[in-house]
C-alpha cells in the first residue's frame, strides 16, 4: 500500500487523480479544443484494484478537469482495462443518436481478456455495447489494450491487440464486428516479455517520406526487470505493420522506468503522447498518501536525422518558464589542484526548468538543504546519467532504491555539444536531450524542495521559474 508522509507531492502540471490509483492513459481523444484523458483507476484506494476508467478533459495540456468515472466493472465481464477512444465520424457503428458518437474500446478482463465497446453522444456519459464483448477470446492469455485508429488505406477501422509476444491487427467497417488481418512482433521483439498497450500512426520523415511507427509497451522478466517501451519504424499497409527501418538495439521512448503505457491522441493535428509517471516495480508503495500515479508531460513526437539513424522526437507541453542564465563563480585564485568549475543558482520551489549547455562532460546536483540530490549528467562516455539514489526518500521500496531502478543511463544519439532541459513537478522529471531523442523521466520524494541548482564542469546554466502572467 502507498506509504504514508507528511510531505504533499500532488504536482502542479502533472495529471494525477484526487484520490486513489491510477495508471495506464486510456481513450485520448481531442475534440473541437478539448483534449480527453481516460486512465486506469481504482477509486477508492491509493493501490492497484478492480479497474474503471476515469475521465478528465483541458484545453492545454497542463489544467485538467476531473469528469469522474467512465466505466465501471461490468458483473458479466469483469474490469475495465486498457483501451482507446475514437470520434465515429458518420455513425458508421450506428450507435450515434443524431450525433457522431465518441467510441470508447477497451478490455474486458474477467475470466478471459476480451474486446468490449461504449458509446457516447455528450463525450461525459458512457454506455456499454449490449453486444459485447465485440472480439471474443476464449484461447489467449494477454489479449488486451486495443488501439483504434481510422484506416486510410481499406476505407475501415484497425485496432491494434497486445496478443502475448505479438501485437495482433483487426478491421472492420462499423467498430462492431471484426477481422483478423495480421500479426507482427514475434520475430522482431528486441527486449522480449508481453508485449503491452500498442499504438500505430504515420509521422513525416525529415526527407518527406511517410514511416509508420508502432510503440509496444512491454513487461519485461528477469534479468531486464522493471517494463520498457520500445517503438518500430516502418511501413503500414493496411492489414500489418513491417518493419523496413530495423535497429541493431531496441529503441527506448524514455531511457528512465517512469514512462509506461504511453499512447497518443486521437483526432489532434500534431501527434501528442502521454503516459503513466510511474513503475509497476514500486507504484503501490509510493509514499504519495492519498492518490498514486500521476501522468507524464504531454510529448509532440516528430522523426529526426541522428548520428545513430532515424529516432523519435519528443518535445513536452510544459509551463512556460522564464529561463534565465546564471552566472559562473569566480574561481579562488590560486586554483586548487583538483578544481572543477562549478555555478551555482537558487531554486524556485517545487515547479522549476533547468536547463544546461556543455561541451564537455558534467554533472547538474539539485539538492535541497538536507543533501538529497538528483544528479543528472552527460558522461565522458556520452551517455545521459540520471541518479536518484540519494534524491529523498526510498525505503518504502528495496526495488526503487536498487542500482537498476536508482541509476539509469542512455547512450546520446548525438556528439559533441549537449544541452539538456530538465522539467521538475514536485515529484517527477523529465529530461530531454539531443532534440528530445533521448529522454528520462525519474520519479523523486525529497524530504523538503530541492533549492539549489550545482553545475559541476564547463557550460552554461539556466534556471527558470513559472512565467507570470501578463494580467
Amino acid at each position: 500500500m502507498s506509504t504514508q508522509g507528511n510531505r504533499d507531492y500532488r504536482p502542479a502540471y502533472h495529471y494525477a487523480p484526487p484520490a486513489g490509483w491510477i495508471n495506464d492513459p486510456n481513450g485520448l481523444t481531442y475534440e473541437n479544443g478539448i483534449w480527453h484523458l481516460f486512465a486506469q483507476h481504482y477509486p477508492d484506494a491509493p493501490v492497484w484494484g478492480p479497474m474503471h476508467w476515469i475521465h478528465a478533459t483541458s484545453t492545454d495540456l497542463l489544467n485538467w478537469q476531473d469528469q469522474g468515472i467512465a466505466l465501471a466493472p461490468d458483473e458479466k465481464l469483469g474490469a475495465i482495462f486498457s483501451g482507446s477512444a475514437v470520434i465515429d465520424r458518420g455513425n458508421t457503428s450506428g450507435l450515434g443518436h443524431g450525433v457522431d458518437p465518441m467510441i470508447l474500446m477497451y478490455t474486458s478482463h474477467g475470466k478471459n481478456e476480451q474486446q468490449s465497446i461504449a458509446y457516447s453522444d455528450d463525450r461525459m456519459h458512457f454506455t456499454p455495447y449490449e453486444g459485447n464483448p465485440v472480439i471474443a477470446n476464449t484461447a489467449q492469455k494477454d489479449f488486451r489494450d486495443p488501439k483504434v485508429i481510422r484506416n486510410d488505406k481499406l476505407g475501415c477501422w484497425t485496432v491494434v491487440i497486445a496478443a502475448g509476444d505479438h501485437v495482433e491487427f483487426h478491421a472492420s467497417d462499423d467498430l462492431i464486428h471484426w477481422r483478423k488481418t495480421g500479426e507482427f512482433g514475434a520475430k522482431e521483439n528486441r527486449l522480449g516479455g508481453v508485449f503491452e498497450c500498442p499504438d500505430l500512426f504515420p509521422l513525416t520523415a525529415p526527407d518527406g517520406s511517410t514511416v509508420w511507427v508502432l510503440i509496444a509497451s512491454m513487461a519485461l522478466q528477469a534479468p531486464f526487470g522493471g517494463h520498457r517501451t520500445q517503438y518500430f519504424l516502418g511501413a503500414f499497409d493496411g492489414e500489418t505493420f513491417h518493419e523496413t527501418i530495423p535497429a541493431q538495439h531496441a529503441r527506448l521512448l524514455d531511457s528512465g522506468y517512469d514512462n509506461y503505457a504511453a499512447v497518443t491522441f486521437f483526432g489532434a493535428e500534431k501527434r501528442m503522447l502521454l503516459g503513466w509517471g510511474m513503475a509497476w516495480a514500486y507504484a503501490d508503495r509510493t509514499p504519495t498518501n492519498e492518490f498514486c500515479g500521476v501522468m507524464t508531460y504531454a510529448r509532440e513526437l516528430s522523426l529526426v536525422d541522428t548520428d545513430d539513424g532515424l529516432q523519435l522526437s519528443s518535445a513536452p507541453v510544459t509551463p512556460e518558464f522564464d529561463l534565465r542564465e546564471i552566472e559562473a563563480q569566480t574561481p579562488p585564485s590560486p586554483l586548487p589542484r583538483h578544481y572543477v568549475p562549478k555555478t551555482v543558482g537558487e531554486l524556485p520551489a517545487d515547479l522549476f526548468h533547468v536547463r544546461v549547455e556543455a561541451d564537455q562532460a558534467f554533472t547538474l546536483a539539485l539538492s535541497n538543504e538536507d543533501g538529497e540530490v538528483l544528479n543528472v549528467s552527460i558522461s565522458t562516455e556520452q551517455k545521459l546519467v540520471v541518479d536518484r539514489s540519494k534524491a529523498g526518500r526510498s525505503g518504502f521500496s528495496p526495488i526503487f532504491d536498487s542500482g537498476l531502478f536508482a541509476v539509469t543511463t542512455a547512450q546520446r544519439t548525438a556528439r559533441g555539444k549537449a544541452t539538456v532541459d530538465i522539467y521538475f513537478d514536485r515529484m517527477i522529471a523529465e529530461i530531454f536531450t539531443d532534440h528530445g531523442t533521448v529522454c528520462n523521466s525519474t520519479v523523486v520524494f525529497p524530504e523538503k524542495p530541492y533549492s539549489k541548482a550545482t553545475l559541476w564542469g564547463e557550460g552554461k546554466l539556466y534556471i527558470g521559474g513559472v512565467k507570470e502572467s501578463a494580467d
